[in-house]
C-alpha cells in the first residue's frame, strides 16, 4: 500500500515511518521543515527504503484543502499525526484558537483532500485526555466511555473536536476513517513528560514517591506502530474509534524502578504523604505535573484488541529497557561531541 503520514518527522512519526517501509509499503511523508525532510531521507538511505519514500513539504497550518491536494494524490490511505500536542503556551488567552487551528481546521482541510484525491482509509491520532484528567479506581476508560475534555485544555478539546468532525455521516461514508486514542506512549526517543522523569530517575535526586498507588496504561512505541499499520491494513477498523494499550497498567513507583533498571541506576524513592506532595507542589507551581504523576489513567483496550485479532508483542520491562538504552547512547553522543 501507499500511506501518506503527517507529522512524520515527530517521535511516532518517524517510528512509524520506518515501519511502513520496513513492511514494504511506499510512504509519502509530509514535513514542514526542510531539515525534518533530510533527516527522513538520510534515514531511508542507510535503511535502503530511499525508492520507497516520498517527500512531501506542506505547511505546519495548512488549514486549506488545496494545501494537501497533491500531497493526497495516489495514496491508499492517510495517518495523520500532525499536531499542536500538549506545550506551555495551552493557558494563554488564545490557546483554543491556536489549537483548534492546528489540530481540527488542519483536521478538515486533509480530511477534504483526502475525499477529493479519492482516498478511502483515514486513521486520526487523538489522545485519551478526551475523557477527562484521570481515570476512577478499577474504572477504566472503554472505547466509547462518555467523553468530557477537561474545559482548561485546548489540547483534549480542539481533538475532540476534530472527531466529530471525523464521524459526520458524510465523512464516514466517504472516507471511513478510524479515530485511535492514544494513552502515554514511550520508546527510543520519547520527548516531554516521560523523557523528563527518565532525566530525573538518571540524575540520581531521591523522589518522594513510593507512596503513590495509580494506575496508568501506557503503549511503547513498537506496539503502537505495529497497532496503528493493523489498523490501515483491516476493514474491521474502517468508522471505528480504537484504543490501544501494552495491557500491563503499572503504577508511578513501578514506572520509575523500571527506568532505574534500564539505565543501569538504583530507584532512589521514599514515602511521603500525598497531601504534603499536593500542597507541597502547588506551593512551587507544579500542581498540574504532580497530578499526571498521581492520577490514574487507564484504559480498557481489549475490545480494539478482539476487533482486530492483534496482541502486543513487547513487554512493558522490555520496552522500557529500549528507551532507556536509546537515552543511555544519546547522552554518550553528546559527551563525545
Amino acid at each position: 500500500m501507499k500511506f501518506l503520514l503527517t507529522g512524520a518527522s515527530g517521535f511516532i512519526g518517524a517510528h512509524l515511518c520506518r515501519h511502513l517501509l520496513a513492511a514494504g509499503h511506499v510512504v509519502r511523508a509530509g514535513c514542514s521543515m526542510p531539515e525534518s525532510v533530510d533527516a527522513l531521507r538520510a534515514q531511508a538511505v542507510n535503511a535502503h527504503y530511499a525508492n520507497a519514500l516520498e517527500l512531501v513539504r506542506v505547511e505546519r497550518s495548512c488549514v486549506h484543502p488545496a494545501g494537501w491536494l497533491a500531497a493526497c494524490q495516489g495514496v491508499d490511505a492517510v495517518f495523520h499525526l500532525a499536531g499542536r500536542a500538549h506545550r506551555s503556551d495551552a493557558s494563554s488567552s488564545d490557546a483554543l484558537d491556536i489549537y483548534r487551528r492546528d489540530n481540527l481546521e488542519v483536521t478538515q482541510a486533509l480530511a477534504q483532500a483526502a475525499i477529493h484525491a479519492g482516498v478511502r482509509r483515514f486513521v486520526f491520532i487523538s489522545s485519551v485526555t478526551v475523557y477527562g484528567t484521570h481515570s476512577l479506581d478499577g474504572q477504566a476508560f472503554r472505547e466509547h466511555s462518555p467523553v468530557a475534555p477537561h474545559e482548561r485544555d485546548p489540547y483534549a478539546i480542539s481533538k475532540r473536536e476534530a472527531e466529530i468532525f471525523l464521524q459526520t455521516p458524510e465523512i464516514r461514508s466517504l472516507l471511513a476513517p478510524t479515530i485511535v486514542r492514544l494513552p502515554l506512549v514511550y520508546g527510543a526517543g520519547v520527548k516531554g513528560n516521560m523523557r523528563a522523569l527518565t532525566r530525573l530517575v538518571a540524575s540520581g535526586l531521591p523522589l518522594p514517591l513510593a507512596g503513590i498507588n495509580n494506575r496508568r496504561s501506557l503503549v511503547s512505541i513498537p506496539n503502537l506502530v505495529d497497532f496503528l499499520l493493523q489498523v490501515a491494513l483491516n476493514d474491521k477498523a474502517r468508522n471505528q474509534i480504537l484504543l490501544v494499550s501494552d495491557n500491563a497498567d503499572v503504577s508511578t513507583p513501578e514506572l520509575i524502578r523500571a527506568i532505574a533498571l534500564g539505565l543501569g541506576r538504583k530507584a532512589r524513592l521514599f514515602a511521603v504523604p500525598p497531601r504534603w506532595l499536593q500542597a507541597t507542589s502547588r506551593m512551587l507551581g507544579q500542581g498540574g505535573r504532580y497530578e499526571k504523576l498521581v492520577a490514574s489513567f487507564q484504559v480498557d483496550a481489549a475490545c480494539s484488541r478482539d476487533l482486530l485479532n492483534w496482541r502486543p508483542q513487547t513487554g512493558f520491562a522490555e520496552g522500557i529497557v529500549e528507551m532507556c538504552a536509546a537515552d543511555i547512547n544519546e547522552m554518550d553522543d553528546k559527551n563525545r561531541a
